[in-house]
C-alpha cells in the first residue's frame, strides 16, 4: 500500500518501507499529485504549477519517469488523455486525511460527543510534523493556507472538547498562548472564558470577553459573534452548565434508585442511545459481560427518566430459580401481591428496571412477555449476560470501554485513593498497558486503580500481567468475563490477609447486603474474631471488594459486586468451609426470627419489622438452603417472622412461604402453628378457602394433643376466619372460646386479641355496648404491652362503636388517630383502611370538606398498597357523597371504573352498590328493577333502599307520584335495619321525591 505524507518532510512508502524520491522537482511533483490523490490532473496545469516560466512536455515525461522508478512501479503513476494520476487512496495522503479526521471532529462535537471529537481532532494533529514539505511554488501557497486553517479548527476543537468534557483552570495557560498567536480565533476565546470561570476566576473570564470584542471591533469593526456573547450572558448569570455541572431536577417521582457515589466515566453516548431507546421502545435489554458496567449504564440512564409512575430497580442478583419472579417485582414496589401490582402498573407510565437476568433466562422471559401484553403502559429495561429472545425485546449490546476512556476511569478512580498522584509519560504508559490488559471491563479497571494507596502504577502493571498470565484458560470455553476478569479479583483476592479473604467467603453467602452483627456471626463460624471483624470489613471497603449502603438512620450494609461474590464462593467452595458459612447464615435469621416472635407484640415492634423488611431476601436464601440441608431450622425461622409477616401485610406470600417449610418430620406443635399462621396470612388477603383449608389440618391435629392453648389458637383463627366471611355469631362463639382459655392462662396479648374479635363479632350483630367494653379492655391490654398495631386495630373498631352510636366527633378522633398511627408505622394499606372509614364518618357528621379531602387520601393510600378493593370503597363513599351535595355527573367515572374492577376480580360487596348508584345517578331504571331484585333475593337491605328510592324519584319525574309514593313507603319499611349505616343525606332520591310530592314518609 502507498502512504504518501506531505505535512512536514515529504515522505513516500510502500508497504511501511520508506522510498527514495529525488529531491526538487520530482518530489514537488509527487506532492502536487499527492495533494489530488485517485483524481487525474492535466498536463497543461501540471506544467504552469511546476514550472511557471516554461519548459517542454519532455521535461514533465522525465521527472515522471524518475517519480515512477522511485516508486516501484510505473502503475502508481498512470497517465490517461493528457492527464497524470497518483494511485494512491485518498486516505494514504495525510493532508488529505487529516481534512477527514477534522471534519469527523467537529462532527462529533456538534452532536454532544465530545470524547470522540477530542479522539479525532488529537489524532489529525498528530500528523502535521510542520508546513507542507515545499519551499517554493506559488502553486502550493492556496493548500498552504488551507491546511493552516484546517490546523487551526482542530486546535480550537480539542480546546472546546477538553471543556465540553468538564476541563477548566487547568488549560488557561495553554488558551492564553493560543488566543496571543491567533487572537481573532472566537472560539479559542469562548474556551479560554470557560476555563477561567471553571477556575474560579470569573472576572477575568468576563475580562477576556472585553479584550476580544475590543479587538474585534478595533481591527475587524464587528461584534464578536452570537455564541460569544451568549457565553458571556450565561457567566454574568453564573450558569451551572458553564460551570461544568448539570442543572439541578426539582421534578421528583416515585423511585428506589440508589444514589450513586462516583461520576460515570466514559459513556456519554452509551447513556444518550440507551435513553433515547428507553424512551422509544418499551423493552430495552442491555447486554454484555460481567464487570462491563450494565448496571452502572442503566441506573445512569434511569436516573435522567421521570415517567408518573417511576422508576423501580428490582435487583435478581439473590434471587434463585424457583422464585416467583412476580412476587420479586411486588415486594419490591412494596405491594401484597400480582392483583395488587398489577393494578399499581396500570396506574401510570413506569419504568422497571430488572437487573442480572442471565440465571433467570426462562423465568424473566416469561415474566417480561406477561407484563408486556398486560400492562400497556409499563416500560422494562433490563441487564443480563444474554439475550431473553422474545420478539419484542430490543438488545443493546453494551461494548467494553475504548482505551482512551479506559485510561481517563483509572486515573479518575486513582485519584480519589491517592490526591497527590504522580502523572507523567512513564506512569500514563503504564496505565495504558493495565487498561488494555483488562480489556476495557470497568470493575477491573477500578479495583485496579484502588491498588494504588498501597502500589506504584509499575507494581500494578507487572503483578496484573503476571497474574494474568497465570489465570488464563485460553483452551476453556467459558465468557471472556471469566477468564478475563477472575484474574483481576484473584490478583486483588491474593492480596488479603486470611480474615479478610474469610471476610468474602462470609459475604459471598448472603443475599444482596448484610448487617454488621450477621458479617460477624459468619465469620466466628470461620474462626475470625469478633474485635477483628470490623478491620476486616475496613480493609475490603479500601480495596473496592466490599460495597457499603447507607440508610436513612445512619446504619451501613455490606455488600459484594455480582462478580466479586462469585469469586468468592469459588474459594469457599475451595476451602470445603461452604456448609459452615451457610448454616451459620441460616442460623443467625434462625436468632433473628426468635427475637422477631418475642418482640412483635410489643414496644419493640417497628425494630422487629425494619428486620423483616430488610432481610427479606436473606431470609429467603436462610428458608431455602434450610429446607433442603435442615427442615426443622427453616420451621423455627418460618415460625419465627411469622406474625411479623402478618403485621407486614404479606398475605399469600408468606403463607406459602411458611407451608414450605413443613415436612413429615415437623413436630406436631409446628406443624400445628405453622397451618395457623398461615391461615391467618391467606384470610386477611382475602383467601378465605386457603385460610379454611389450613385451619382444618391445624385443628385436625391440634384435637390429638392435650395442649389447651393451641385448642385455643385454633379457635381464635376461626373466629378471624369467619369475620372475613361475615359471620358474626360463629365468630363471636369462637372468641368467647378462646377468651376463656387465655384468661385461665393469663396470656396477655392473645387475651386482647380475643377481645378485638369479639368486639368486631358483637359490633356486627348490633352488641355496641358489649362492643365498647371488650374494646376498652382490649386497648388497655395492647397499650400496657406496647403492640402499635394491635392497639391501632382497637382503636379503629372503637371509632367503629361510635359511628354506630352516632358520637361522631369520638368515631372522627378515634379513627384519625388510627390512621395517623398507620401511616408512622409504614402500614399503608391499614392507613387507607382507616381513612375511608374517617371520611365516612366526617361525611356522616356533616363536615363535607373534610370528607372529600380524605376520601382522596384514602384512595392515593390504597392505591399506593396495591388493595383495589379499598380503592373501589373508598371511589365508591366519595360517589355517594357527590350525589348527596348535588355533584353526581362526576360521581360517574368513579362509578364505572369500580364496576370493571369488580367484573375482573370476581364481584364483591361493592359491587351491588356502585351498581345501584350507578343507576341511580344514570337514570337508568331497568338496571334499578335487576339492581332492587338482587337486593331482594341476597337480604341486602342497604342496596334496596336505594334501589327504591332511585325508581321512586323516576316515578316522580315521569308523572306518576302515586307509584312513587308506593315505592317510597316501601324503601322507609326497610330503612331502620340499615338506619346505622345510612343517614338522610345518603338518600338524596328520597329527598328529590319529597321536594316533589311534599310528603314525607315514616
Amino acid at each position: 500500500m502507498l502512504t504518501v505524507a506531505v505535512l512536514g518532510v515529504v515522505e513516500a512508502r510502500s508497504n511501511g518501507d520508506r522510498l527514495s524520491v529525488p529531491a526538487g522537482k520530482t518530489t514537488e511533483l509527487l506532492v502536487r499529485l499527492a495533494l489530488e490523490a485517485g483524481s487525474s490532473v492535466r498536463v497543461d496545469a501540471l506544467l504552469e504549477d511546476l514550472w511557471p516560466h516554461g519548459t517542454g512536455r519532455n521535461t514533465l515525461q522525465s521527472k515522471v519517469s524518475q517519480l515512477r522508478r522511485a516508486l516501484g512501479s510505473k502503475d502508481f503513476v498512470a497517465a490517461e488523455n493528457d492527464t497524470y494520476r497518483l494511485a494512491v487512496d485518498p486516505s494514504g495522503v495525510d493532508a488529505l486525511y487529516v481534512t477527514h479526521l477534522a471534519a469527523t471532529a467537529s462532527a462529533a462535537r456538534r452532536a454532544g460527543d465530545a470524547t470522540t471529537a477530542l479522539e479525532r481532532a488529537k489524532e489529525a494533529l498528530a500528523l502535521f510534523r510542520g508546513e507542507m514539505g515545499i519551499d517554493d511554488g506559488d502553486w502550493a501557497a492556496p493548500h498552504r493556507a488551507r491546511l493552516e486553517e484546517v490546523r487551526l479548527g482542530l486546535l480550537e476543537d480539542v480546546m472546546a472538547a477538553r471543556v465540553d468534557l468538564g476541563a477548566g483552570g487547568e488549560l488557561v495557560a495553554e488558551l492564553e498562548t493560543l488566543v496571543t498567536q491567533h487572537p481573532l480565533r472566537e472560539r479559542l476565546w469562548g474556551s479560554l472564558m470557560t476555563a477561567l470561570y471553571r477556575g474560579g476566576r470569573q472576572s477575568d473570564a468576563l475580562a477576556a470577553y472585553a479584550r476580544v470584542r475590543k479587538l474585534l471591533v478595533d481591527e475587524l469593526g464587528v461584534e464578536p459573534a452570537p455564541a460569544l456573547r451568549t457565553l458571556e450572558r450565561e457567566l454574568l448569570l453564573q450558569s451551572a452548565v458553564v460551570g461544568g455541572d448539570p442543572a439541578p431536577n426539582p421534578v421528583a417521582v416515585p423511585s428506589n434508585l440508589p444514589r450513586s457515589r462516583t461520576a460515570l466515566v466514559g459513556r456519554v453516548r452509551e447513556c444518550a442511545s440507551l435513553r433515547d431507546l428507553v424512551a422509544a421502545h418499551r423493552f430495552v435489554n442491555v447486554v454484555g459481560p460481567a464487570g462491563v458496567g450494565k448496571t452502572r449504564l442503566m441506573l445512569e440512564t434511569a436516573s435522567h427518566t421521570q415517567p408518573p409512575g417511576g422508576v423501580w430497580l428490582v435487583r435478581l442478583e439473590a434471587v434463585d430459580g424457583s422464585a416467583d419472579l412476580e412476587q420479586v417485582v411486588a415486594e419490591t414496589l412494596h405491594v401484597a401481591g400480582r392483583m395488587q401490582l398489577r393494578e399499581r402498573l396500570l396506574g401510570a407510565q413506569t419504568l422497571l428496571l430488572l437487573d442480572n437476568c442471565e440465571h433467570l433466562v426462562t423465568n424473566a422471559s416469561a415474566l417480561v412477555a406477561q407484563f408486556l401484553w398486560d400492562l400497556p403502559g409499563l416500560s422494562i429495561c433490563a441487564t443480563s449476560q444474554v439475550p431473553l429472545g422474545l420478539d419484542d425485546e430490543l438488545v443493546f449490546h453494551l461494548e467494553p470501554l475504548s482505551q482512551p476512556d479506559s485510561v481517563q476511569l483509572f486515573w479518575a478512580r486513582a485519584r480519589q485513593m491517592r490526591r497527590q498522584l504522580v502523572v507523567d509519560i512513564d506512569s500514563t504508559a503504564l496505565v495504558e498497558e493495565v487498561c488494555q490488559s483488562l480489556d476495557g471491563l470497568p470493575l477491573a479497571i477500578e479495583l485496579a486503580a484502588a491498588r494504588v494507596r498501597s502500589l506504584s502504577i509499575e507494581d500494578i502493571a507487572r503483578r496484573l500481567d503476571d497474574r494474568f498470565a497465570l489465570l488464563q484458560d485460553p483452551s476453556g470455553n467459558r465468557p471472556e468475563r471469566r477468564r478475563a476478569l477472575a484474574g483481576a479479583i484473584g490478583w486483588s483476592y491474593d492480596l488479603l490477609f486470611p480474615d479478610d479473604q474469610r471476610g468474602l467467603w462470609a459475604l459471598s453467602c448472603f443475599a444482596g447486603s448484610a448487617c454488621l452483627g450477621a458479617v460477624e456471626h459468619v465469620l466466628g463460624a470461620l474462626d475470625v474474631p469478633k474485635d477483628a471483624v470490623v478491620d476486616t470489613l475496613t480493609r475490603l471497603v479500601d480495596r473496592s471488594l466490599v460495597t457499603v449502603d447507607g440508610s436513612d438512620d445512619g446504619r451501613v450494609r455490606y455488600r459484594l459486586l455480582d462478580s466479586i461474590r462469585a469469586y468468592a464462593s469459588e474459594r469457599l467452595a475451595d476451602s470445603q468451609l461452604t456448609e459452615t458459612v451457610h448454616r451459620a447464615h441460616a442460623v443467625w435469621y434462625a436468632q433473628r426470627a426468635d427475637w422477631c416472635a418475642e418482640n412483635i407484640r410489643s414496644a419493640n415492634q417497628p425494630t422487629c419489622l425494619t428486620i423483616a423488611r430488610t432481610e427479606r431476601a436473606n431470609v429467603h436464601s436462610a428458608l431455602s438452603w434450610s429446607r433442603t440441608n435442615d427442615p426443622d431450622l427453616g420451621v423455627r425461622i418460618a415460625l419465627g417472622f411469622g406474625w411479623t409477616w402478618v403485621v407486614l401485610g404479606d398475605g399469600p406470600a408468606a403463607a406459602a412461604r411458611v407451608r414450605s417449610t413443613l415436612s413429615s418430620t415437623t413436630p406436631p406443635l409446628h406443624t400445628v402453628s405453622a397451618h395457623l399462621v398461615a391461615s391467618w396470612l391467606e384470610a386477611s388477603a382475602g383467601n378465605v378457602a386457603l385460610a379454611q383449608q389450613d385451619l382444618d389440618t391445624a385443628a385436625s391435629i391440634a384435637g390429638q394433643l392435650t395442649t389447651a392453648e393451641f385448642k385455643a389458637d385454633v379457635a381464635r383463627h376461626r373466629a378471624f376466619v369467619f369475620l372475613q366471611q361475615g359471620l358474626a355469631h360463629e365468630a363471636l362463639a369462637c372468641s368467647v372460646a378462646s377468651l376463656a382459655t387465655y384468661r385461665d392462662l393469663d396470656l396477655q396479648w392473645e387475651t386482647a386479641a380475643s377481645l378485638i374479635l369479639a368486639a368486631y363479632g358483637e359490633l356486627m350483630i348490633g352488641d355496641t355496648a358489649a362492643a365498647a367494653r371488650d374494646g376498652a379492655e382490649a386497648a388497655r391490654i395492647l397499650t400496657q404491652l406496647g403492640d402499635s398495631w394491635g392497639l391501632v386495630h382497637a382503636k379503629a373498631m372503637l371509632g367503629g362503636i361510635a359511628q354506630v352510636e352516632r358520637r361522631f366527633e369520638d368515631a372522627i378522633d378515634a379513627l384519625g388517630g388510627a390512621a395517623k398511627e398507620s401511616a408512622a408505622l409504614g402500614f399503608v394499606g391499614q392507613a387507607g383502611l382507616h381513612l375511608g372509614s374517617l371520611a365516612r364518618v366526617q361525611q356522616r357528621a356533616g363536615h363535607t370538606a373534610d370528607a372529600t379531602a380524605t376520601f382522596a387520601q384514602a384512595i392515593t393510600a390504597a392505591t399506593a398498597s396495591g388493595d383495589g378493593r379499598m380503592v373501589a370503597a373508598a371511589k365508591l363513599n366519595l360517589a355517594r357523597l357527590m350525589r348527596s351535595t348535588g355533584n353526581g355527573p362526576a360521581a360517574v367515572p368513579y362509578l364505572r371504573e369500580n364496576l370493571d374492577w369488580y367484573a375482573g376480580a370476581g364481584g364483591g360487596d361493592g359491587a351491588l352498590l356502585s351498581r345501584c348508584v350507578l343507576a341511580a345517578e344514570t337514570d337508568d331504571e331497568t338496571s334499578l328493577e335487576v339492581v332492587l331484585k338482587l337486593a331482594r333475593s341476597e337480604k341486602h337491605d342497604l342496596v334496596a333502599v336505594l334501589a327504591l328510592d332511585g325508581l321512586a324519584r323516576l316515578q316522580a319525574e315521569a308523572g306518576d307520584p302515586a307509584n312513587a309514593t308506593v315505592l317510597l313507603a316501601e324503601a322507609d319499611a326497610l330503612y331502620p335495619a340499615v338506619a346505622h349505616l345510612l343517614d338522610d343525606a345518603d338518600r338524596p332520591d328520597r329527598a328529590a321525591v319529597l321536594a316533589t310530592t311534599g310528603k314525607p314518609h315514616a
